[in-house]
């Protein structure tokens, strides 16, 4: 959930690039529990589509009256027809894709000729900075821990070559910028830990967590806490050229 707040500004800019109306076709690609979906379809007043792997995800975004069309599917083989949607997108996915190029190539396909394919976020977590000194366990573990899931965590940087490489034009490439305060960063406290605890549990006792939670805990009391993970975005348009045979 606070990823889909901390880039609503720039999802925002990037679908008003795009163009998007009330009588879009807009597919996300790892949609996950519908979050962003119903959000746009909010705005838009349209229907969604997405797809993702994990039923359990999609059961809950039914669960909870998402009134988009979800599917269980997988992105190297989606199964709409060419040339179905104007606007085919995904956020912090790219970084688990086995194969990048085919997802993008089918997200291009299943997309309209002058239709917008978009990257909202894509992480680069071997760029991550994180300080004071003695917190940078935490980034090293974590990338570990991402690593041994299956993700790529150099995947923000490798965007800009894969949206450019697959024929889309007018390619665009960003990255979030960030900023830090002593509000923001004991609001985010809670949130980033949930997360790390399972992360670094693999590596680090109880004791040693509960360390490190301290030290990150008194850094952000004190305003010197930095973590920033340089997350990219990306938009670009499909060309007549760029339309791909179904296999």
């Amino acid at each position: 959930m606070f990823q889909s707040l901390w880039t609503a500004p720039i999802r925002n800019y990037l679908l008003s690039m795009a163009g998007a109306q009330s009588n879009s076709r807009i597919l996300e690609v790892g949609c996950g529990t519908g979050v962003i979906l119903e959000e746009i379809r909010a705005k838009y007043n349209l229907t969604c589509f997405g797809i993702d792997l994990d039923f359990s995800s999609l059961l809950f975004a039914k669960n909870k009256q998402c009134n988009d069309c979800l599917t269980v599917a997988d992105a190297h083989h989606l199964p709409f027809p060419n040339q179905s949607f104007d606007i085919t997108f995904c956020h912090y996915f790219l970084l688990w894709v086995h194969d990048k190029t085919r997802a993008l190539q089918e997200m291009i396909r299943v997309t309209r000729p002058g239709g917008a394919i978009i990257a909202f976020a894509e992480p680069d977590h071997r760029a991550r900075i994180d300080y004071p000194a003695n917190l940078e366990e935490i980034g090293r573990l974590q990338n570990l821990s991402l690593i041994n899931q299956g993700a790529d965590i150099a995947s923000g940087r490798k965007v800009a070559q894969l949206f450019n490489a697959n024929g889309l034009t007018n390619v665009t490439v960003g990255i979030y910028g960030n900023e830090f305060n002593g509000k923001r960063l004991l609001e985010e406290y809670d949130f980033e830990w949930n997360y790390l605890k399972d992360d670094l549990s693999i590596w680090l006792d109880s004791e040693q967590i509960s360390k490190l939670i301290e030290q990150d805990h008194q850094a952000r009391i004190n305003s010197q806490r930095v973590l920033y993970i340089p997350t990219f975005w990306a938009i670009g348009w499909v060309g007549n050229s760029s339309a791909q045979s179904e296999d």
